[in-house]
């Protein structure tokens, strides 16, 4: 079950501690259940308002789920998207975080001083299967790159794709005939790129850059952020080209179809 929801940077985050928490062989899992051996429930809210729930349950499963945990919370923490993000890429301690008023909780205080170490530890875990791989290396099929906002809209096209028939696919290549490379920076000045081959087969979208043989038919460059709001309708991908805040190299024509690919796609039905 994905627990990538559209709109939230935490989305990334919850994405990437599940594949590293439920990636672990029985040995792995339970050393880390041992280590907390408590029950997290995040109450986030984002930019726009909107609230989401998530679920980590690190005392009996092993596992992270969107909504309530089946199970009481030990630990019940309610805190903005902004403030999770940074949590999570250690720009801000969850002490800090609760004495600035960014961060309340209720429940245990020993579990809520731990959840830096949590997110650290579970973040960095090996999947028993990649063991022999960098703790930074993404999962296999993955999407999500930590610090990245527009990991959150990627997996969400990778979920449209994969809820979508074959046919549905299909067709989507037959309109757009495209290879896209997306190369995007986020605040940090890291560059990161994704390709979206909507021009072979039934479809395919891969983190890195396109991979030969294939070339893209177009390469675009463009930050973390005005890629969100590309993604959430935001920001029109004509008008940030004429702002200066998108570059193409290649198509012109395909680059004015990425609206159309990005929407299309993060609408499909689950």
């Amino acid at each position: 079950m994905s627990v990538n929801i559209p709109g939230f940077k935490s989305s990334p985050v919850f994405e990437q501690l599940k594949a590293s928490i439920e990636g672990q062989d029985d040995t792995q899992k339970q050393a880390t259940i041992k280590k907390t051996n408590g029950i997290y429930q995040f109450d986030i809210k984002n930019a726009e308002g909107k609230e989401q729930t998530w679920s980590i349950d690190l005392k009996k499963q092993g596992t992270v789920n969107t909504g309530k945990p089946s199970g009481k919370p030990d630990v019940h923490l309610t805190l903005s998207d902004d403030v999770f993000a940074d949590l999570a890429s250690g720009k801000l301690d969850a002490t800090k975080a609760f004495m600035q008023g960014k961060l309340k909780f209720k429940g245990s205080m020993m579990l809520a001083t731990k959840l830096d170490t949590v997110l650290k530890d579970a973040k960095n875990a090996k999947p028993a299967a990649e063991s022999s791989a960098p703790s930074s290396a993404p999962k296999s099929g993955s999407v999500v790159v930590d610090g990245f906002q527009a990991s959150s809209v990627f997996g969400q096209i990778q979920s449209g794709m994969s809820a979508s028939s074959p046919q549905q696919r299909k067709e989507s290549v037959q309109k757009v005939k495209g290879v896209f490379q997306i190369d995007v920076t986020n605040a940090e000045g890291k560059v990161q790129s994704w390709t979206l081959d909507m021009k072979n087969g039934e479809g395919e979208r891969s983190l890195g850059p396109i991979k030969p043989p294939k070339k893209a038919d177009v390469v675009i460059s463009v930050n973390d952020q005005d890629f969100v709001d590309m993604s959430s309708g935001k920001l029109n991908g004509q008008k940030a080209f004429m702002q200066g805040k998108l570059k193409f190299k290649g198509s012109m024509m395909l680059a004015t179809k990425l609206d159309t690919v990005l929407k299309g796609f993060q609408k499909a039905k689950l």
